[in-house]
């Protein structure tokens, strides 16, 4: 079975997650290609129950772009309920609801089993109009999320936040946010634990989907395996159609005053959207506002300029925002769809699979990616895994996206 995704001693560099070079040949029941989020969460899952895991990434343990100290998790999505709910159905919708849920429990779970020290906070979200969107989107909004079974959703007059220049909003209690590198390095670490190696620095040359699954590397090594996850197309075979798209994420952090801006999350629904978390810089220190949005796709030559609008824009928002004090950006492997992708992408052997989405609320795409690879490795499916895993496609070579 090839199943596709992406998102010992382990060691920091740069703020970048690094694991031991793979000096042989493996003979492993699951191979993960990509040390990404949903193939981290995956594998964890799947050494917890004995099973034979390696993972391997050419660059370092979270991907190219490590060392990011901002994500949420959300069951808001970048497009709203509204929308979701008139495209794909309400069934849809509270599908949707459910899986994102529970990809934040999951989270919140193995960061208290594993006692991993990754900052993770359940928070409440606020979704703010913006000032472009039509009369009445709000409340159509919360209609539509309370019809997808989100518990809790209700419409403010303002954002709390004194002196904020915001309108309505709407408030999704549960939300949550964490620090993604330590929760890797937590995660790494119980798989090892678990039996389960990692493995940086080792490229992928070659994918030779027989059985057993055959990966050579870059140094001539062969991994062997029943079943291959990787963010790649299979060389080799028929392609699954599936290209996640990169983009380039921006962020800023100006310092606050403590206690000046509630802990929460925050979006705006403009164009581009923007998001707004708190990062605490220590006891009896102040804050650091981490705003950002600046997402634009592919290679971007235009950083200064996107700093410059996040700054811009926050300052507009929250009158209290000081110097800035931080600013890095990432890549973000993002789907087409707003789900998580998770297909079948192999058609006549149904051995392939793709998950997409990794940082920001692609966090908690990853998170659910990981939850259906694990299921289908296991041989067993989620209750909402067909939202995530259609039929691979209707004839030989032909790959049908998420919904």
């Amino acid at each position: 079975m090839i199943v596709v995704s992406r998102t010992a001693p382990f060691r920091s560099s740069a703020n970048e997650l690094l694991a031991p070079p793979l000096s042989g040949g493996a003979r492993v029941d699951i191979c993960i290609l990509g040390a990404g989020l949903s193939g981290m969460v995956a594998a964890y899952l799947l050494a917890r129950e004995h099973r034979s895991v390696m993972v391997i990434d050419e660059g370092p343990i979270g991907g190219v772009h490590g060392g990011f100290e901002a994500a949420h998790l959300a069951s808001v999505m970048e497009r709203p309920y509204a929308w979701m709910e008139a495209r794909h159905g309400a069934a849809g919708a509270r599908v949707a609801a459910q899986s994102y849920a529970a990809a934040i429990d999951a989270l919140e779970a193995i960061a208290l089993r594993e006692h991993i020290a990754c900052e993770f906070e359940r928070l409440d979200g606020y979704f703010v109009a913006s000032p472009s969107d039509p009369p009445g989107a709000l409340r159509r909004e919360l209609a539509a999320a309370r019809r997808a079974g989100v518990a809790g959703a209700e419409i403010l007059e303002s954002a709390p936040i004194a002196g904020v220049t915001w309108g309505p909003c709407v408030r999704y209690p549960g939300q949550a946010h964490f620090h993604p590198t330590r929760f890797l390095a937590g995660v790494a670490r119980a798989i090892v634990r678990e039996g389960g190696r990692i493995h940086c620095g080792v490229r992928c040359k070659s994918i030779d989907p027989g059985k057993p699954i055959t990966v050579v590397t870059g140094s001539g090594h062969r991994i062997e395996a029943n079943t291959l996850v990787t963010s790649h197309p299979v060389h080799g075979g028929p392609g699954n159609g599936i290209h996640p798209a990169p983009r380039m994420a921006h962020v800023v952090g100006l310092r606050v005053p403590r206690g000046s801006v509630p802990r929460g999350l925050y979006w705006e629904s403009s164009d581009p959207g923007r998001w707004v978390r708190l990062r605490s810089q220590g006891t009896g220190a102040g804050e650091v506002l981490l705003v950002g949005g600046e997402d634009p796709a592919g290679d971007d030559d235009h950083t200064a300029y996107r700093y410059l609008a996040l700054e811009e824009w926050a300052r507009t928002r929250f009158p209290t925002a000081g110097e800035v004090v931080q600013r890095f950006t990432g890549q973000v492997m993002q789907s087409s769809d707003i789900f998580a992708l998770a297909s079948r992408g192999e058609c006549d052997s149904e051995s392939v699979f793709v998950p997409a989405g990794e940082w920001g609320t692609a966090m908690t795409r990853g998170t659910i990616a990981g939850l259906v690879i694990k299921h289908f490795a296991d041989g067993a499916e989620l209750p909402w895994a067909e939202l995530y895993v259609p039929e691979a496609c209707a004839t030989r070579g032909e790959a049908r996206a998420a919904l």
